[in-house]
């Protein structure tokens, strides 16, 4: 980082700004969505070993007498955020969850330092995820409490915030679905997901912060996707995915690569290799045009199968993946689903 060009503003040793920590804070929210886990977790860990370093700078100015002390609150709200970010990285990334839970209660400190309930219960509610999956042989009782008295604190924390929380709301459901996935309890995570799906369609009414972009109409149909094809339901989730990724642009490369992974994985539970193995194939396109966002591409190798790859993959590499739009859904087929 370097130092503000009108040499204004509260600073740190090293001639850090606050303003310049606060725009680094919100650039890193993009890159989230373009950069591989372990390289933006490396890149986030060092922007908050500075913005400690900022926040000691502006504690001590205030207790000179400099006038700092304001900038600590805002200093204190970007690390809540970038230590936010840390955390849904090395968990969802990473799949580290030792060293995301640290990133997540440091996130907590901070944000309820900064006197921000609605960070804090983001970060709360991150935490119910760390819990073991009780779906694929994880603990039956100590994880389940622990996710569900995170979930719960952290819809303490919205509701007192008042109307101003509705949207992380929104968002909070989207969580519990995603646990209920992974404790197997599949109709609650349907009930969920469409009830977050169906807030978000009419989202102007329940605005998030500008750091809750993992909220759009898009994401969350990826996530309903997911579940449909976790509780059974493969041609719902092939058709919500397609849905979905009509809303995301041709050069979000990020997305993209995620949505065809997803394809992929419902190509194959419906026993079809060679769609499948050409949506991983559309999917490692993406990857190498916008990087492993997501480490999805290690999810990828189960998907690529035979000769297929050869031929796919090669056409592929001669013109880019197009989009797909709503219109994609009326060429579906396959039933595949069992009932809810």
């Amino acid at each position: 980082m370097s130092p503000t060009a009108d040499d204004s503003g509260p600073t740190a040793p090293g001639g850090t700004r606050i303003a310049e920590f606060e725009a680094d804070t919100r650039a890193h929210r993009r890159l989230y969505w373009i950069t591989e886990p372990a390289e933006l977790a490396a890149t986030v860990r060092e922007h908050t070993e500075s913005g400690r370093a900022l926040l000691a700078g502006a504690a001590t100015a205030a207790g000179t007498g400099a006038g700092a002390g304001t900038g600590a609150g805002a200093v204190r709200l970007a690390l809540a955020e970038s230590l936010l970010l840390m955390g849904r990285v090395e968990l969802l990334g990473l799949h580290d969850p030792a060293t995301a839970r640290d990133s997540l209660d440091r996130a907590r400190e901070a944000a309820a330092a900064a006197g921000d309930p609605l960070l804090e219960a983001a970060a709360l509610a991150h935490s119910a995820l760390l819990a073991p999956d009780r779906a694929v042989g994880g603990a039956d009782t100590e994880g389940g409490g622990e996710a569900a008295a995170a979930l719960t604190g952290a819809r303490a924390l919205l509701t007192a915030a008042g109307t101003r929380a509705a949207g992380v709301l929104d968002w909070l459901d989207a969580v519990e679905a995603e646990r209920a996935v992974r404790d197997g309890e599949y109709a609650r995570a349907l009930r969920l997901v469409g009830r977050v799906a169906e807030a978000r369609g009419r989202g102007e009414a329940n605005p998030v912060p500008d750091w809750l972009d993992w909220c759009t109409t898009a994401r969350i149909g990826m996530l309903k996707g997911r579940v449909q094809l976790a509780a059974g339901l493969v041609s719902q989730a092939r058709r919500t995915l397609l849905y979905a990724m009509g809303g995301v642009a041709a050069d979000d490369h990020g997305q993209r690569a995620l949505f065809y992974a997803g394809l992929a994985a419902v190509e194959s539970a419906d026993g079809q290799a060679y769609e499948s193995c050409g949506y991983a194939c559309r999917a490692m396109e993406h990857i190498e045009a916008g990087g492993d966002v997501m480490g999805v591409r290690g999810s990828l190798a189960q998907y690529l199968h035979d000769s297929c790859v050869e031929d796919l993959y090669e056409s592929l590499a001669l013109s880019p993946a197009e989009p797909a739009t709503p219109s994609d859904i009326t060429g579906v087929r396959g039933s595949g689903d069992k009932t809810a």
